[in-house]
């Protein structure tokens, strides 16, 4: 039974495109450089959190606001996307690849765009806006070989569009730019880089170990990986971790300014 679950999951993954996994991929690094690695991550993380928790205050006075019309419509068109990705990972006996960040990136959107503007959507919200980053290096350096299904890559594209230039920028128009932390307020990039490093670390890692898929490309580099080499990972977790504090932030301000600008002149 787990060799049919097994199929269906990573059955049909292309093991043999160079940096998509296999033997060689799984062989890339020593098993004590991805603990060293590891090591050094996890303590990175705890240093930012000793600082975060002290400093993070949940967003005050939150004006609920109920879903609009066109959020609805937003949902239907996101949710459709995403179902045709299961569907289509299903039928390539990839669904395995549901696990990376931006498939949940979209089901976070997903749920966003099904629920209101409170408390909880905002926290939600501010933790996601640092993470949208991924969408765009996704377009910036695609990883498109294996995906030889008819409408694969249709999708893939049309799914990071949504997620990257379209979601995100929808809901600040429509709740207000309140959602978006001050400038200044570093601890929502922090957590939301705490978060991203448990997953790739502590659920795609361990997975990519025993499947040999490079989920995320947490075993060997990607083929376009400018930093390709025995310390991709080390350089990773110190690109990644700038790009989750400046990234999320540039974007945010570019929306603060664009929906003002926008709003003002409605």
């Amino acid at each position: 039974m787990w060799h049919r679950f097994g199929q269906a999951l990573y059955g049909g993954i292309r093991v043999d495109w160079p940096g998509h996994g296999g033997e060689a991929c799984v062989e890339f690094l020593p098993f004590e450089m991805r603990v060293a690695d590891t090591l050094v991550a996890c303590l990175i993380m705890l240093f930012f959190f000793s600082y975060a928790f002290k400093k993070c205050k949940a967003p005050p006075n939150i004006v609920t606001i109920e879903n609009s019309s066109a959020q609805r419509v937003f949902l239907v068109i996101l949710s459709t996307v995403f179902g045709v990705q299961v569907g289509l990972k299903l039928a390539s006996k990839s669904l395995m690849y549901m696990l990376n960040p931006c498939h949940i990136m979209t089901i976070t959107q997903i749920v966003l765009l099904a629920s209101p503007k409170n408390k909880y959507s905002v926290i939600a919200f501010r933790l996601l806006i640092h993470q949208v980053y991924g969408a765009a290096i996704a377009m910036l350096f695609p990883e498109t070989g294996p995906l030889d299904i008819f409408g694969r890559l249709f999708f893939y594209w049309l799914q990071h569009i949504l997620i990257f230039f379209i979601i995100p920028p929808f809901l600040v128009y429509i709740w207000g730019v309140d959602i978006l932390e001050p400038f200044t307020d570093f601890t929502w990039a922090i957590f939301s880089g705490i978060f991203f490093g448990i997953h790739q670390l502590f659920v795609l890692q361990p997975l990519a170990l025993l499947t040999h898929v490079n989920m995320n490309f947490i075993l060997c580099p990607a083929s376009m990986d400018p930093f390709h080499g025995p310390y991709y990972r080390l350089a990773a977790v110190f690109h990644q971790t700038a790009c989750l504090l400046l990234a999320g932030k540039v974007y945010s301000l570019l929306l603060r300014v664009i929906i003002s600008k926008k709003q003002k002149s409605a």
